[in-house]
């Protein structure tokens, strides 16, 4: 049975196959299959009405569509942008950037003539294992030349999507110290590598750490991907997150397609209210929607 919310999709993508190319989907990275095995079957041709259709069961009021590895991260966001005039789906992007490449600025140039384009996002994820890394390396947080780069991303007033596991957070601490007025989502709830019970203190220790900073935010998409689609599995650690961050902090999201291999839209948010327990309905609204306006800027529902 879900509860009234105003939910406000926080990170899904889209796929506009063959007229974008996406070269993950070509060389199918083990990383990828390790996540799940079936990963690869949400690899074909997504647009916003395939979106709105696998979340026609919830009351969806707006989204925030995510960059999903195409070769031409400038293309990807004008066709978004296009996709976002025609049929107002999504309300905002987090569009795709390197910022060691010297073409840096004048990509953030082309994104700020696209209104849709809030954020940015580049894969940090790094581990001991190989088959974890799903970042090209595991140095950037400490190299001069990829700080300068944040440094234009700042000056863009654009947020930041921090995707690092939970080991990575406190290599994380003093990029987040210095840029004190850019918002950092911390994508998939600080990412915990080790689902144990000592990782989940270890987990439950960084992200308290991280959260110290009060301009990071906690998404929490991916959570059937990384935890598991049972109300046994990911209910401490949902509960958790949001205990430490609070729910003015906190921002639900589908990770649709990919998710949507694993939970249907309605099981996704009967499941996760659940896990909330007894969050006071004003949190919840936070937590559904109401972060999700403040931290990409979009207008208030109805409005």
């Amino acid at each position: 049975m879900l509860c009234e919310v105003d939910i406000v999709d926080a990170h899904h993508h889209f796929i506009d196959l063959p007229d974008l190319a996406y070269p993950w989907i070509d060389s199918r990275p083990l990383a990828l299959t390790a996540l799940l095995p079936n990963y690869y079957d949400a690899a074909r041709r997504y647009v916003p009405h395939d979106y709105r259709a696998q979340v026609d069961g919830i009351p969806v009021t707006a989204s925030v569509a995510c960059e999903f590895g195409a070769a031409d991260g400038v293309a990807e966001a004008i066709w978004v942008q296009q996709c976002a005039d025609r049929v107002g789906v999504p309300n905002a992007f987090i569009a795709a950037v390197q910022l060691d490449s010297p073409d840096l600025a004048s990509v953030l140039a082309r994104y700020r003539d696209l209104p849709v384009v809030q954020a940015v996002r580049q894969p940090l994820y790094w581990a001991a294992d190989p088959v974890k890394r799903l970042g090209a390396r595991g140095d950037y947080l400490s190299d001069p030349e990829w700080l300068r780069g944040f440094e234009k991303v700042a000056e863009a007033g654009l947020v930041w999507e921090l995707l690092v596991y939970d080991e990575q957070l406190p290599d994380a601490h003093e990029l987040i110290a210095a840029f004190p007025d850019t918002t950092f989502v911390l994508e998939a709830v600080g990412w915990p590598v080790d689902l144990t019970a000592e990782g989940y203190s270890r987990w439950k220790e960084r992200l308290g750490a991280v959260s110290q900073f009060p301009n990071v935010v906690l998404k929490f998409q991916g959570i059937a991907l990384i935890f598991g689609t049972s109300l046994d599995a990911i209910g401490r650690w949902v509960r958790t997150a949001v205990g430490i961050f609070g729910a003015g902090r906190c921002m639900f999201a589908s990770h649709y397609p990919i998710d949507h291999l694993l939970w249907d839209s309605e099981t996704m948010v009967s499941t996760m209210q659940a896990a909330l327990g007894d969050l006071p309905s004003a949190e919840q609204a936070l937590f559904f929607g109401e972060t999700a306006r403040r931290v990409y800027r979009l207008p208030a529902a109805g409005s």
